[in-house]
């Protein structure tokens, strides 16, 4: 793979390491619950949609942390709490408590965990993968080593039957009144396992990264050069929406607090608008138990945030962000605001790069 390929995932890497290094200690809060539900959104990605029920139908909210039905979202919850890295582990544990999780992963899926896991500490940087993306060329400070972890642990698992990804096909089954053609989807591969161990303890990856590999890297009929060419697009694509992401959230902290500037400094209105900015929506009784609140508190915080237009309340407790903070977010200056000095961080990095692709072509 040329290496000039790898360009616009380390401009994506480099952007979300100076936002992430630059950001304040509440940012870096908020930051931390939104990977954890982003977290549960690509375990149900990688480990597919899990039982639909007798209707064959999935929620609406099955995405949704604290709103799904999935009663696997317990396990995900109490591993990331027990396992992850501290800036995860602690929000994962505080949400474990808001939905009183108590169903954990079985001896299957904590095997698959535990090989993840294992090869992240053996990872290599000779193997095939990181070979190919020409990852031992770079600094141990280059925005591109945010990947290494992954890279050395997808070839030590790739021969793992556990961890091989199959492909769908077309099948055809034979009815009374004719054929009937059908689209058969892969089975989920021990994927999933690898993207929730990359979020654990010293594994040297950026908390905003998860979900980071895609499915595709464990599939046998593909080349090697295809299989790196899927990780560099989906990793770059997932650096790039964790980027946007810290920075709507940033825009949207800011908006909250401007339209709560007459509240009482006492108040808990902040706390909970920040909590709805990282997770997304939630019911009042799960409000209550995130903030240490009584019913009646959650009750009074919620109205006060439905009054200042930043939420609308619903039947069965639920509040949600208003349409009007999803769809019409104005794009952020970098160069003046918080993401300011993240900008010029940026800027140092890209200039390594350039001098590093310089030194390539002289060679």
């Amino acid at each position: 793979m040329a290496r000039h390929d790898l360009v616009p995932l380390a401009h994506a890497l480099g952007c979300l390491t100076g936002a992430t290094r630059f950001a304040t200690a509440e940012r870096n809060r908020i930051s931390g619950l939104a990977t954890v539900a982003e977290a549960w959104r690509a375990y149900r990605r990688d480990a597919g949609v899990g039982d639909v029920g007798l209707a064959h139908q999935e929620s609406i909210d099955a995405d949704t942390l604290l709103l799904t039905d999935d009663p696997r979202r317990d396990a995900v919850l109490l591993w990331l709490a027990d396992h992850g890295m501290p800036a995860i582990a602690a929000p994962a544990a505080m949400l474990a408590r808001v939905v009183n999780a108590t169903r954990r992963f079985g001896p299957d899926q904590l095997a698959l965990l535990d090989a993840a896991n294992a090869a992240l500490l053996a990872a290599p940087t000779t193997g095939p993968l990181a070979i190919a993306l020409g990852l031992a060329g770079f600094a141990a400070d280059h925005p591109l080593q945010h990947i290494a972890p992954a890279v050395g642990a997808i070839d030590v698992l790739f021969d793992d039957p556990d961890f091989a990804q199959q492909h769908s096909h077309d099948a055809m089954l034979d009815l009374p009144d004719g054929p009937l053609h059908r689209h058969v989807a892969a089975p989920p591969s021990g994927c999933w396992a690898l993207n929730l161990a990359l979020l654990g303890q010293n594994t040297g990856v950026m908390p905003g990264l998860a979900g980071q590999l895609p499915r595709t890297v464990f599939r046998l009929n593909l080349t090697l050069q295809e299989r790196a060419e899927a990780l560099v697009q989906h990793c770059e694509h997932i650096a790039r929406g964790a980027f946007d992401h810290l920075e709507q959230s940033n825009r949207r902290c800011v908006r909250g607090i401007e339209s709560l500037t007459g509240l009482s400094r006492n108040a808990r209105t902040r706390d909970a608008w920040a909590l709805i900015v990282a997770i997304g929506p939630l019911r009042r009784i799960q409000l209550a138990r995130a903030l240490g609140l009584s019913r009646a508190g959650a009750d009074i915080q919620a109205h006060a945030l439905a009054r200042a237009g930043l939420v609308t309340l619903a039947a069965g407790g639920r509040i949600q962000p208003t349409q009007r903070q999803l769809l019409f977010e104005q794009p952020a200056i970098l160069d003046d605001g918080p993401l300011a000095l993240a900008t010029a961080d940026l800027d140092a990095s890209m200039a390594d790069i350039d001098r590093l692709l310089e030194r390539s072509r002289d060679l």
